[in-house]
C-alpha cells in the first residue's frame, strides 16, 4: 500500500484514505484520565498523562505528515495500553479506594498486562513499517520489530528510573519491578511480531492467489 501521494499515468493518485478512529479513541482515553486526575488533584499522574499526550500527538502527527502505514490494530492495542496504564495509575486519586499508585498497588498482574500489550503494539507498527520499507523476509522483520519494541520499553524504564531520581515520582519496584516490565515487554514483543507476522503473511498469499483464481 503506498504511503503518500505518487503519480501514474501523467496523473496524481491520491494517498490511501485513513481510519483515524482509534486514534480519536486513545486521545479520548488520554483526556479522560487527564481530566480525573485535575478532578482529583492528582499532580504526579496529571504530569505523567501530560507528558502522554504530548507524545501521542507528536505521533500523530508524524503519521499524518508523513503518511506512515501503521496498522490500525496496533494503534487499539495503544488504546488498551494508554487505558491500562493512564486510567489504572489515574484512579491514585480515589484515594478511599486505591493506593499511591492506583491500579498498579491494587492488582499485581496490572503492570504486566500493561507492559505487554504497549510492547506488542510497537512491535506490529514496527514490523508494519520495516516491511514496508526494507526487503526482507517475515523472521529477520519480525526480529528487528521486536528489538525495536524491546528498545523502547527499556527507554521507559529509564525515563521511570530518571523520573524517582531526580524528580522524586513514586518508587517503581527497583530490580523486580525493572526486570519483571523488560520481560513482559519482550514476551509482548515475540507474542506481537508473531502473530501478526503470520496473519500479514496469510493475508499477502490469498491476494496473490486471487488474480489467478479470477482470471481462470
Amino acid at each position: 500500500m503506498p504511503r503518500r501521494a505518487s503519480v501514474a499515468d501523467g496523473r496524481p493518485v491520491a494517498a490511501p484514505s485513513r481510519d483515524w478512529t482509534p486514534y480519536r479513541a486513545v486521545g479520548a482515553v488520554l483526556g479522560i484520565a487527564l481530566a480525573l486526575n485535575l478532578y482529583t488533584m492528582n499532580r504526579l499522574w496529571a504530569s505523567y498523562t501530560l507528558i502522554g499526550i504530548l507524545g501521542f500527538v507528536t505521533l500523530t502527527y508524524l503519521v499524518h505528515r508523513f503518511h506512515w502505514d501503521i496498522p490500525a490494530k496496533a494503534v487499539w492495542l495503544v488504546g488498551v495500553g494508554a487505558g491500562l496504564h493512564y486510567l489504572g495509575g489515574s484512579l491514585s486519586g480515589l484515594h478511599t479506594l486505591f493506593g499511591s499508585n492506583g491500579a498498579y498497588y491494587v492488582f499485581p498482574w496490572w503492570d504486566n498486562i500493561t507492559h505487554a500489550l504497549g510492547s506488542g503494539a510497537v512491535a506490529v507498527a514496527a514490523y508494519a513499517t520495516l516491511r514496508a520499507h526494507l526487503k526482507t523476509g517475515a523472521v529477520l522483520t519480525s526480529f528487528l520489530a521486536a528489538c525495536v519494541a524491546v528498545t523502547a520499553g527499556a527507554l521507559v524504564e529509564v525515563y521511570e528510573f530518571a523520573g524517582f531520581v531526580f524528580f522524586h515520582t513514586i518508587d517503581q519496584g527497583f530490580y523486580t519491578n525493572t526486570l519483571l516490565d523488560l520481560y513482559y515487554n519482550l514476551l509482548g514483543a515475540l507474542i506481537g511480531t508473531g502473530v501478526y507476522a503470520r496473519w500479514s503473511t496469510r493475508v499477502s498469499r490469498i491476494q496473490e492467489t486471487e488474480p489467478l483464481s479470477s482470471s481462470g
